[in-house]
């Protein structure tokens, strides 16, 4: 069962490395670019039928002057293209009702305590033992 999914999940790290790169590398110029976010989660989609939609949704007050953003792209019925969107506008995931918001920001604040060991030094990675 596991295994069925194991590209989508695959492309999902990739995409999170990814990001995650940029945040702590990049300068304002890159991670500015909502054009770019967007982009990413299109590419998503695109890479591979069986996934349906890719969000990449920020905390309260995390991306520029938006309270929420979240870019999200998502198949639209019957091969008629892929549409992109701010998902924040129509859906408030911080709420009560938005356990999954909730839960991924935990266990992504546990996983970055656990790999905590990476230093940047002059655009090298180093790891620290």
């Amino acid at each position: 069962m596991y295994e069925r999914f194991r590209v989508e999940a695959d492309v999902a790290v990739n995409r999170a490395n990814m990001l995650t790169r940029l945040w702590k590398y990049a300068g304002p110029e890159v991670m500015d670019s909502e054009y770019l976010l967007h982009a990413g989660v299109i590419s998503m989609v695109e890479f591979d039928d069986d996934i349906f939609a890719a969000g990449n949704c920020y905390d309260q007050h995390q991306y520029k002057h938006y309270q929420l953003f979240c870019p999200y792209a998502y198949r639209l019925p019957k091969g008629e293209g892929i549409l992109a969107k701010d998902l924040a506008v129509e859906y408030k995931y911080l709420t009560n009702a938005s356990e999954w918001f909730f839960i991924a920001r935990k266990t992504a604040e546990s996983v970055i305590q656990r790999n905590n060991q990476y230093k940047h030094e002059s655009k090298h990675i180093v790891v620290i033992r």
